[in-house]
């Protein structure tokens, strides 16, 4: 039987659209006297990323997922990074407040790879319903302005405004009701595999995983490094 023709395609935000300053936030800690590099980040990213899918692939094979989970992966991401740059345990509460108040500020996120905007235009050009699903605090929609993306979407759905996160379904059908589409015809992209890719297919989209950081080098699913990449994708959809 021959697969429904892709006409939506989402994404997420962080990690997939929008990149964080991580060149600032190693700077804040090394100015608190624990040098960091920014790939101390992307080893507390690998590791955070690992030990989520352990935790909710569980809940999402089974359908019962939770309508928050971004605090585990913080929780995880964080106390990974206070390992990587070998603070002791009496600094720990003190350098994670700075690091997570770090990555809430919004701005951090901007950081816009150069091949991201060209293509978003020409996926609009092709008459694909494109939008936005973020588990985010709220301010998702205005960074985007800020980067120069908003336009390229036809809706962005952020976390903290429609009250629910990545994976639970409801999500990810407020999106497919507004692109009016079956699930079947949308993609998600993005980048965390338990999140973004088993999220999406439990809601009946297609699932397709960004992965800059190489922390899914044995993912078994379709698998990017580069929004482009997607083209070839879709073809084969």
């Amino acid at each position: 039987m021959k697969s429904s023709p892709i006409r939506a395609i989402l994404f997420d935000a962080g990690n997939t659209l929008v990149y964080p300053r991580l060149d600032l936030r190693a700077r804040d800690l090394t100015e608190q006297g624990f040098p960091a590099r920014v790939e101390d980040f992307h080893a507390a990213e690998r590791d955070a990323k690992k030990k989520l899918d352990v935790w909710l692939w569980p809940q999402i094979r089974k359908g019962e997922v939770p309508r928050t989970i971004d605090h585990y992966y913080w929780a995880e991401y964080l106390a990974s990074l206070m390992n990587i740059i070998g603070a002791p345990p009496s600094e720990h509460q003190r350098l994670i407040r700075l690091v997570a108040d770090g990555f809430r500020d919004i701005r951090t996120w901007s950081v816009v790879m150069p091949e991201t905007p060209g293509y978003l235009a020409a996926l609009k050009e092709r008459g694909f319903f494109l939008g936005v699903i973020s588990n985010s605090v709220g301010t998702i929609e205005d960074q985007l302005r800020n980067v120069g993306l908003r336009d390229y979407f036809q809706a962005v759905f952020d976390s903290a405004i429609v009250g629910v996160e990545k994976p639970h379904p409801e999500i990810f059908q407020m999106a497919v009701a507004k692109a009016e589409v079956p699930a079947g015809e949308a993609v998600f992209v993005g980048d965390t595999h338990a999140t973004d890719v088993g999220g999406a297919q439990l809601a009946g989209l297609r699932g397709v995983l960004i992965d800059r950081v190489d922390a899914y080098p044995d993912a078994e699913c379709p698998r990017i490094k580069f929004l482009p990449e997607l083209d070839s994708l879709l073809e084969k959809i």
